[in-house]
């Protein structure tokens, strides 16, 4: 390696997933444990692997090469603090929160600000915040429906705002159902979630309805309706990665949507008695021979088996 690099490790986000050093399991390399060469030195780095916590797939990772000398100054961004100006207003009239940003490191920083309604994340704003200094963040967010909602920034603790159905004629907006077309998906298959919205109040008016999939507003609608009108609205969401993901509509569950590899397997036809002769297990006994499998490590019971590639 050149006299130059100081520091080279590996980073990756798989569960039951690590790097070692020199057949060493307990050598760990991670940001905290890096490895540290000398000129032209080679290190073999080994991978361990939990079959119990890591899923089959393909997965990346990348490798950290510091040199010496390197600027190691950070930014170290933290949420000082959330004022929400009406928690309690009319429906059709604008929520108003600010967050203030604070940077304790000794580097200028950028920060995704995310702003939160019952556990999803509605808006976002970035923020650069140089060192020692504050920023403050400002969202608005028009409240169309009335209700009760829990309404916060980051993972900053929530506070409930209400709101109230106006006095004076207005439009008031809700979603009393959603669903989905299928809840069981292949990676890049998509799923179509339908919504009803409603106009229950006296005054025409539009709003925004919002498909959220897992803690994120992913695709919007806009509808105008007329005093007690409503309609149906219906988005489509490709899924591409392998997962569980919850799915809503305004804040109205439509369902759970699963989405999961192909099973592949594998059939391996081992030398028999007699050449002349083949033998094939039953279905009952395949079965039988995959759950010992998985209890006794693929221990050889019949001439033809079978095992799924993502078994352990």
């Amino acid at each position: 390696m050149s006299n130059d690099l100081e520091a080279v490790w590996l980073s990756h986000e798989v569960d039951g997933f690590t790097f070692y050093e020199d057949g060493d399991p307990n050598a760990e390399i991670d940001a905290s444990n890096p490895l540290h060469l000398e000129t032209d030195e080679t290190v073999h780095i080994g991978v361990a692997v939990d079959t119990h916590a890591a899923v089959s797939g393909t997965e990346t990772f990348t490798v950290h090469a510091r040199l010496a000398g390197e600027d190691r100054r950070s930014s170290d961004i933290a949420l000082e603090g959330v004022t929400i100006t009406q928690p309690d207003l009319e429906a059709g009239e604008n929520l108003t929160v600010t967050a203030t940003y604070e940077n304790r490191g000794d580097a200028t920083g950028l920060h995704t600000a995310e702003l939160l309604v019952d556990g999803v994340v509605v808006d976002q704003q970035r923020v650069v915040v140089s060192p020692d200094k504050s920023r403050t963040v400002t969202f608005e967010r028009t409240m169309t429906q009335t209700g009760t909602f829990e309404v916060g920034v980051d993972d900053n603790p929530s506070q409930t705002v209400t709101v109230r159905k106006p006095a004076k004629p207005a439009p008031d907006f809700a979603v009393p159902n959603a669903t989905l077309e299928t809840d069981s998906l292949r990676p890049g298959e998509s799923a179509v979630v339908s919504a009803t919205v409603e106009n229950r109040g006296n005054a025409s008016g539009t709003t925004t309805a919002e498909l959220a999939v897992g803690e994120y507003v992913v695709d919007t609608r806009q509808v105008d309706l007329a005093p007690n009108e409503s309609a149906t609205v219906s988005f489509e969401w490709r899924f591409d990665e392998p997962g569980t993901y919850d799915v809503s509509v305004s804040g109205t569950e439509a369902g759970t949507v699963t989405v999961t590899e192909p099973r592949s397997y594998t059939a391996e036809v081992r030398n028999l008695v007699t050449p002349t002769t083949a033998a094939v297990a039953p279905p009952l006994a395949v079965g039988a021979f995959l759950l010992i499998t998985a209890v006794n490590r693929r221990r050889d019971l019949w001439p033809v088996w079978y095992s799924d590639e993502g078994d352990p």
